[in-house]
């Protein structure tokens, strides 16, 4: 039992907010910022619909995602976007699957939250 209440803390971690050096930064390429930044899951979640497809695309052939959703400790959403890497998608498909990847997770990792504090 007590090893389901680390992992469960784990994982509703990565629901936190990060300080501005550790928040995603998106690019639409090198050199390109958007002006767009994420300091939290949930508030990558609310924007990255919105976000030029081809950054998406940029940064999931380049790992950025992973790299940053490893950051915040959720290898599974990590690995669920790794999933997309090298594959011949649209960008615009691909911002749908990045999206609705995260939208879920936040999902879950909310009703993960809530359980945690109901015990």
């Amino acid at each position: 039992m007590a090893g389901k209440n680390i992992r469960r803390s784990k994982e509703v971690d990565a629901l936190r907010t990060v300080t501005p050096d550790k928040a995603f930064y998106f690019y639409r390429e090198v050199g390109q910022p958007l002006g767009a930044t994420a300091k939290s899951l949930g508030e990558f979640a609310a924007i990255v619909n919105a976000i030029d497809p081809y950054s998406i695309k940029f940064h999931v052939e380049r790992k950025d995602f992973e790299s940053w959703f490893w950051m915040l400790g959720d290898k599974s959403l990590a690995g669920q976007v790794a999933g997309l890497r090298g594959k011949n998608t649209s960008p615009d498909e691909l911002r749908g699957k990045v999206s609705s990847m995260v939208k879920t997770r936040v999902d879950q990792l909310g009703k993960i939250a809530g359980s945690k504090g109901r015990r």
